[in-house]
């Protein structure tokens, strides 16, 4: 078994953040870069990003990289991308606007059985902390209970074994795209550790990112919800199916829309997801405070 580890960056235009995201992985100490292979995916850049990454990589002594081209398809068509390089490894995701925060390899050379390890993320937004998402632990028999409730991680949230994948991204989601991606792999949550006091990513929230897009959010948000309330009905229970329709009725509330009553009646359902939607559907000063970070 490969216990190397493949580290996917797409980016896209990312001229102004990927040097500082590649000079993160100085976090990686330089006994442990022979197990690491950066991969850069660029995905229809039109700036210097492609050549800024080859740059800065060659003068982190010991980093491995690959850089792949394609056209513009987005961040899961840019994963996809990265995935099909390889069959074997551990894998994580960081995009060209993040920092690692820690040297994987340390993890995983002590993660023997395990399919995944999840670590805390912690936001930032004009240099000043604005919060931490951290790990909740999941496994194949509570993964539809938590996923249809919430997605609980950002892609740096999860370093996982790649032969656990039995799908990838969803090409044509612009937004949330990580949400299905891993309920339709529950093989990552066989055997899973948590490490919630490790901080694997900072994540800068700006203008650019997706989060500030309520409307287009909603309409991802919905899309999601509907597309995995068709393809699993028969695996879900009341209480899921519930969850999944109410979290559609929150895209169509992001997006401006009107809901009907009886979505108030969908119970039983998570019971921060319905407050979640009271929020949304009477929000008051309320939409501000709640995901801030697009979950």
């Amino acid at each position: 078994m490969d216990n190397r580890l493949y580290i996917i960056i797409p980016f896209y235009n990312a001229v102004a953040t990927i040097g500082r995201t590649l000079h993160s992985l100085s976090a990686i100490s330089p006994l442990n870069r022979d197990a690491v292979t950066i991969i850069g995916i660029d995905d229809g850049s039109t700036d210097e990003s492609a050549s800024l990454f080859e740059s800065t990589l060659k003068n982190i002594a010991g980093i491995r990289h690959t850089l792949i081209q394609k056209q513009n398809g987005g961040s899961g068509s840019a994963r996809n991308a990265g995935l099909e390089t390889f069959a074997e490894g551990w894998v994580f995701f960081l995009d060209a606007d993040d920092e690692l925060q820690f040297d994987p390899v340390l993890f995983m050379n002590k993660a023997a059985g395990y399919t995944s390890l999840a670590f805390t993320v912690r936001f930032w937004k004009q240099g000043k902390p604005r919060g931490s998402l951290r790990p909740v632990p999941v496994t194949r028999s509570n993964l539809l209970d938590i996923f249809t409730s919430r997605n609980p991680f950002q892609p740096s949230n999860l370093l996982f074994r790649r032969e656990c994948l039995d799908s990838f991204f969803d090409p044509e989601l612009q937004y949330l795209e990580d949400w299905p991606f891993w309920i339709n792999n529950p093989r990552i949550f066989e055997r899973m550790k948590v490490f919630g006091n490790v901080t694997s990513a900072g994540i800068h929230i700006h203008e650019a990112n997706k989060t500030s897009e309520y409307i287009r959010r909603g309409k991802y948000r919905t899309i999601v919800a509907e597309t995995l309330l068709a393809k699993h009905k028969d695996m879900l229970t009341r209480k899921q199916r519930h969850n999944l329709m109410i979290q559609s009725s929150i895209g169509m509330l992001e997006q401006g829309k009107k809901i009907p009553f009886r979505t108030f009646l969908k119970i039983p359902c998570s019971a921060v997801l319905y407050l979640k939607l009271i929020f949304y559907a009477f929000p008051g000063d309320n939409l501000a405070k709640i995901d801030v970070y697009g979950k």
